[in-house]
């Protein structure tokens, strides 16, 4: 027997025993289950409607507004804008009225920042849970008929990702007492206040008007490497990823040497990948800049033939291999 550990299901698992039990077919979905794919499409009478499920679990602090962010994030990423919210509240046992309160307002602040209506969902207290979990599910509608997939990326095509790796990664693992007793209570909240740049949807819906923009692909769980192999997957091609060139704030990079952490490998929601092909790259370049959002090019899409591969911070040309478990999970451990 396989046991499974801490973090997402291995994509071979997956493949193996989820994607094979999809219940019936149904030919209005455009995009369903796939590796690397943030939201499946719908088509709908007047549209493409995307839908997204995604649960907050290793966070305590922020687990209400993550959970609208988070989900919003990977609808945005489809080039549709957020509009409804679903919550599903699992609260361990001890938890009180002002817990619930707490986590609630969270949600109400990020929908009311986005602009999302909290339209349902089911709040229970439960066994066998030592931190409240959110499971929220997400719905959007797609801009002008038009949406975007992972798979969408082609040998060609430049690799980008805005703002920095490890955002989300860096505010979560800030309440760690080490961080507290070494760097001070400044440098603590300066690592806590990195939740707040948690949005991608602005960016997206930025990029989602510009020709030759290719893919989106939010950097949840596996960080920045993670996110380039899913990219690589989901188009069937190869790709190249160079470390060197992928901005890491100073918070992320203190925070992962006192952790003995890979910031290039935890969980970065905040920042996004895009691809575009080299006839617009300009164009997608000026489109940001025209909105003050931070972005670098740290790569591209090549044949399949190519392989997979990253450049590291030594220099050294080395195979990109998927990311099984998220370094947050080992950051959460101690």
């Amino acid at each position: 027997m396989t046991v499974l550990k801490v973090g997402k299901v291995p994509n071979d698992v997956l493949k193996e025993v989820i994607f094979g039990r999809l219940g019936v077919e149904d030919p209005s979905v455009v995009l369903g289950p796939s590796i690397g794919e943030d939201a499946a499409i719908i088509d709908v009478d007047k549209g493409f409607v995307a839908f997204k499920s995604d649960p907050i679990t290793g966070s305590v602090d922020e687990v209400g507004y993550l959970s609208v962010h988070v989900n919003a994030n990977d609808i945005a990423t489809r080039g549709a804008v957020p509009k409804w919210f679903l919550q599903c509240l699992l609260l361990p046992e001890g938890s009180s009225v002002k817990d619930l309160a707490e986590i609630s307002g969270q949600i109400d602040q990020a929908a009311k920042e986005l602009g999302i209506s909290v339209v349902g969902g089911h709040t229970e207290v439960t066994s066998g849970i030592n931190r409240p979990i959110v499971v929220g599910s997400m719905i959007g509608v797609a801009k002008n008929r038009r949406f975007f997939t992972t798979s969408g990326a082609r040998p060609g095509d430049a690799l980008y990702m805005t703002k920095s790796v490890g955002i989300e990664g860096t505010a979560i693992l800030s309440s760690d007492k080490r961080l507290l007793s070494r760097y001070g209570p400044d440098f603590v909240k300066r690592c806590k206040a990195l939740i707040r740049q948690i949005s991608v949807v602005s960016e997206c819906l930025t990029l989602a008007d510009v020709a030759g923009v290719s893919s989106m692909h939010d950097l949840t769980e596996g960080g920045l490497m993670g996110g380039a192999w899913e990219v690589a997957e989901a188009s069937s091609s190869g790709i190249h990823l160079d470390l060197r060139l992928a901005p890491v704030i100073e918070e992320t990079m203190v925070l992962c040497r006192e952790l003995a952490l890979d910031p290039y490998r935890l969980i970065s929601s905040g920042s996004m990948l895009f691809t575009v092909c080299p006839d617009h790259e300009k164009d997608a370049e000026h489109s940001l800049d025209s909105t003050g959002k931070k972005f670098a090019k740290i790569g591209g899409v090549l044949s399949a033939s190519a392989g997979r591969t990253y450049t590291g911070i030594d220099g050294n040309r080395q195979p990109l291999p998927p990311v099984s478990t998220d370094e947050l999970w080992r950051g959460l451990q101690f």
